[in-house]
């Protein structure tokens, strides 16, 4: 990288991706510097074939040390082995935080930073609060990241004014123990005085944060040149997979919407993150035709030109976003999960069909089964 650059970039998933090339052509920018994460397996392979090395002026790649450390603990005792191996996680993440310390001190002062996550109760999102605490920056952007987009936007609503209290450790030693591990170990997930949403989601924001509603311009223009075909496209979520629904109540919403598109040419997209086992079962015991995507929905449609005739899914982020690039080309239909059905948020799914409902029309529609 020859110069400094304007805007720096930090994303981890292929959703993230798209909403910062949304944003660097939404905003004509200009001298964009891209950091992509690449811990996570399932999302390499689509990297590479999203990423075009030639529309950024730079790109990095970084990987973080999260080895599992086992030791015999029968060989050196239990206590023994539990200190050495906190010992071992503790230098892992020192290299981490130093791997990004560097990234950030090496990219000097940018105008906008642009940042994939910020959803503080995650903690494997506390490293984009820790680069955004060791950039200097004028401006700090916080890109859609699915319906997390509405969690981050309440916790941002939610930060206590008050200044917190200093912590009692006791002993000179603790002390100089917690120093060190804030000055070295620890990410800095201090929250930023204001910062601005590019959303597609109509959130409300507070604490002086401001809102710039993402209405996939780019997208939408390159998907006005494709006419949809006969085929029904029904997303899936990893909703048993991540504790928000028990696998019984899946598979028998699924029944369910099987039955509603019993004379349609039905197929089931899987999420990324869906297990093998899963997506089997939906297919051999409910008997859904399966097609696997190996990029983002909102690219095939777009910029791949796959347009089916409707979109369905059941609160997944991507009936919002592809409502947007699509406009009225494609029906979209919501299947509607009762709040007492989820082991997990079920607030969030609720404010999210709320808004499904406001925006619904001849072509979107909630379903409820």
């Amino acid at each position: 990288m020859r110069n400094p650059p304007t805007n720096v970039f930090l994303i981890e998933t292929p959703l993230q991706l798209l909403n910062a090339i949304e944003a660097k052509n939404c905003f004509g920018l200009l001298n964009n510097c891209l950091i992509v994460r690449l811990d996570t397996n399932c999302y390499r392979e689509i990297f590479k074939r999203l990423i075009d090395e030639r529309e950024w002026d730079c790109v990095q790649y970084i990987t973080f040390h999260n080895k599992t450390i086992t030791l015999a603990s029968k060989l050196l005792g239990q206590r023994v082995s539990d200190k050495i191996r906190g010992f071992c996680y503790d230098y892992q993440q020192y290299l981490n935080r130093k791997k990004l310390d560097d990234i950030a001190l090496s990219l000097g002062k940018v105008k906008n930073a642009y940042l994939g996550n910020y959803m503080k109760s995650l903690y494997d999102m506390k490293y984009m609060y820790h680069f955004a605490n060791t950039l200097a920056y004028e401006n700090l952007y916080i890109l859609d990241d699915g319906t997390d987009t509405l969690l981050i936007s309440d916790e941002r609503k939610n930060i206590c004014s008050e200044k917190e209290s200093p912590e009692k450790l006791g002993s000179w030693f603790l002390r100089l123990k917690a120093t060190l591990r804030k000055t070295f170990i620890d990410w800095n997930d201090k929250d930023a005085d204001m910062v601005t949403f590019f959303s597609a989601y109509d959130i409300e924001v507070g604490n002086g944060d401001r809102l710039i509603r993402n209405e996939y311009t780019y997208l939408r223009e390159i998907a006005t040149h494709t006419e949809p075909s006969d085929e029904v496209f029904f997303l899936g979520q990893w909703l048993v997979e991540d504790g928000y629904m028990k696998e019984d109540l899946y598979l028998d919403y699924l029944t369910k919407v099987k039955d509603y598109f019993a004379n349609e040419r039905l197929f089931y997209i899987p999420h990324p993150r869906e297990s093998v086992t899963m997506i089997n079962k939906i297919k051999e015991s409910l008997g859904f035709n399966i097609r696997r995507f190996d990029v983002p929905i909102e690219y095939e449609i777009s910029i791949r030109e796959n347009m089916p005739k409707v979109l369905a899914s059941f609160f997944s982020s991507a009936l919002k976003n592809c409502q947007m690039i699509l406009g009225q080309k494609v029906r979209i239909k919501a299947f509607y999960i009762a709040p007492e059905h989820l082991m997990r948020a079920p607030d969030l799914a609720r404010k999210i069909y709320e808004q499904y409902e406001d925006i619904a029309d001849e072509n979107f529609e909630v379903i409820k089964l």
